[in-house]
């Protein structure tokens, strides 16, 4: 475009320009030695500008200044992972998302359901006929296409416990012809759903193993990451996975890196080795790095220093310090908003007369509510609040990622407590069995470094029938507070 530009200026106008050197002489016009435009008669040049040269002018000045300061020293890279697979690998097929489901084939619902995902189409009628669709037409889809539709499941969050239990068998027969991309793809989807299937990440992981030449580096981080998001606990597993990691890492370029740097695939999938590479390598393409990627580096740093301080020691000093001033410097975040439930226990905790905190960053780590006094032992306590997205889907399991968390916060000195949604549920709309319930959770203590377990899993009736009653008692909670704020109004009418 700027080249375009430039022909149709002339010469002189054009190589001001490029380097940005107009000058406001007195009148307003340009003369060289400034980077301003300025519009009127007089001047060097006596012109007045066209309004789309004026913004052809505004856009080569922006480009100039964005490869000069952005692109050649920071190396940024504009758009998300998601929107660049969305831009790598769209299928070119002209769709229309609305057509009759029952006249699609396989090769126009794969387009579709593609479609819909990357330009966020969150239409649940249009979902669910597209769920109805595929599981009509398992036999007849491809390995590639059934990549493309658990990524787009996956890129639109859709949450169809049907459809998943009915998808996963076609997924176990195909995988063994899966390539990188249908890999990733349907490990990417399951993570982003947290959906539970043992059986189905280990034979993921085999798959990865046998055709690890054939493996996008890009796809091999996102997979791994899955693996490890996911619980994959097989030793055997984990440890040939990490023999094959720094061969494929060294494969990627910096942006792509980046993306290796996961506080939970550090802490519960790569060896030691594999972890030293990661935090060593991270300290020179920092650079490259966005917040969230500064963020997680600087948890998977503690976790490293917590889990295995040897691996720690061994670090360079130049890698340690970099730790050290990433972990004292601001890292931009938006933070994370109470929800209903966790504005309910707080307003509980008030009644009790407990002085508490909601909702703070300590370090890398998220708290939901921290409680102000002290226990004997000077440790502080908190309470955390698992919702139902601390568990798998249609599940009581706890997420790996809430495992990690519960136990890097007991070994830096909390006293954590958790108030769990289903043992929430069954409170109902009792205030003071709620704060009975609290007081007798916040008593005692922990034990240091303690670790979280899992309870024995509850039967899928019993837990549709929790979840049933949680809604009810939080929308009986959300319309109380709505009435109190509404009665406690003032009315300034004479």
């Amino acid at each position: 475009m700027a080249a375009v530009a430039l022909r149709r200026l002339p010469e002189r106008l054009a190589r001001a320009a490029c380097e940005g050197t107009w000058k406001a002489a007195p009148s307003g016009c340009w003369s060289p030695g400034s980077g301003a435009v300025r519009h009127a008669m007089g001047g060097v040049f006596h012109a007045r500008v066209r309004p789309q040269e004026k913004i052809t002018l505004r856009a080569i000045r922006d480009e100039t200044k964005l490869r000069k300061h952005a692109i050649a020293r920071f190396n940024k890279r504009w758009r998300s992972w998601a929107q660049n697979r969305v831009r790598q690998f769209r299928l070119p097929l002209p769709v229309t998302l609305t057509s009759d489901t029952s006249l699609m084939d396989a090769n126009y619902l794969t387009t579709c359901v593609q479609k819909a995902a990357a330009l966020r189409k969150h239409d649940l009628k249009l979902w669910y006929g597209y769920s109805r669709r595929t599981l009509e037409l398992r036999p007849e889809l491809q390995p590639e296409q059934l990549g493309y539709i658990m990524w787009g499941y996956g890129k639109s969050s859709f949450l169809d416990a049907n459809f998943f239990r009915e998808i996963m068998p076609t997924l176990k027969e195909q995988l063994p012809s899966f390539q990188s991309h249908a890999l990733m793809s349907t490990m990417w989807c399951m993570k982003r759903v947290k959906w539970q299937d043992k059986e189905l990440i280990r034979a993921c992981a085999q798959q990865v193993l046998d055709n690890i030449d054939a493996m996008r580096p890009s796809d091999f981080i996102k997979v791994t990451n899955a693996f490890a998001q996911l619980g994959l606990r097989e030793p055997g597993l984990k440890d040939a996975l990490s023999r094959v990691a720094i061969p494929k890492f060294e494969e990627t370029f910096a942006q792509q890196f980046r993306d290796a740097v996961h506080p939970v695939t550090i802490g519960r999938l790569w060896s030691d080795e594999v972890t030293a590479y990661i935090l060593e390598r991270f300290r020179k393409i920092f650079i490259t790095a966005r917040p969230m990627h500064l963020m997680k580096a600087y948890e998977s740093a503690v976790v490293c220093r917590i889990q295995s301080p040897h691996v720690w020691r061994s670090l360079s000093q130049d890698s340690k310090s970099f730790y050290v001033r990433l972990s004292q410097r601001h890292i931009p975040d938006k933070g994370r908003e109470p929800g209903p439930m966790h504005w309910d226990v707080s307003r509980q905790l008030a009644d009790l007369g407990e002085a508490h905190r909601n909702s703070f960053r300590w370090g890398p780590l998220y708290i939901d509510v921290g409680l102000e006094q002290l226990e004997a032992d000077e440790r502080r306590r908190c309470i955390m609040i698992d919702g139902p997205s601390a568990f798998y889907f249609g599940s009581d399991q706890y997420l790996p990622v809430k495992q990690l968390q519960h136990q890097l916060l007991t070994s830096l000195g909390w006293d954590v407590r958790r108030v769990r949604w289903d043992d929430w549920a069954e409170l109902g709309n009792d205030s003071e069995r709620k704060k009975s319930f609290l007081q007798n959770l916040i008593e005692g203590s922990r034990p240091i470094g303690e670790e979280l377990r899992d309870r024995n899993p509850q039967t899928r009736e019993s837990l549709q029938e929790k979840t049933r009653l949680f809604r009810g008692a939080l929308a009986a909670a959300e319309a109380a507070e709505a009435a109190l704020r509404e009665k406690s109004k003032i009315d300034f009418d004479i």
